[in-house]
Order: C-alpha cells, then sequence, then structure tokens
C-alpha cells in the first residue's frame, strides 16, 4: 500500500519534493514488520499444509 506524506512532512528544495526522514524511517520499519508478518503467516502456513490443514488466519492477527 502505497501511502503519501503528509504535507507537512514534504520539503520542496530546488523545484524537487523532499520527505522528512522520520517519515522515511517510519515507513521502513512499516515495511520490515510487515514483511515479518508475511513470513510467519508463510510459514504457519506451510506447517499446517504438512499437516493436511488449511491455514485460516485469526482476526485478532489479521487487525495487527
Amino acid at each position: 500500500m502505497i501511502t503519501r506524506p503528509h504535507p507537512a512532512d514534504v520539503i520542496t528544495a530546488d523545484g524537487m519534493p523532499l520527505v522528512r526522514p522520520y517519515v522515511v524511517e517510519w515507513e521502513r520499519e512499516r515495511d520490515e514488520h510487515d514483511r515479518r508478518r508475511l513470513q510467519r503467516e508463510r510459514r504457519r502456513a506451510a506447517v499446517l499444509a504438512t499437516l493436511g490443514q488449511d491455514y485460516v488466519p485469526v482476526p485478532w492477527e489479521v487487525a495487527v
């Protein structure tokens, strides 16, 4: 999901938009968290598949 930074977090320099560093760092941490969560779900689904079970995410895990 691509989100746009808040207008106050964008600085224009030489006609090019620059995003404040803390916004970039926050997006990097969010992406890393999402990547780890997806890896965990894939591993869980693979283990359950070897046991012949379907993986159904629990609602409170999906919302996180």
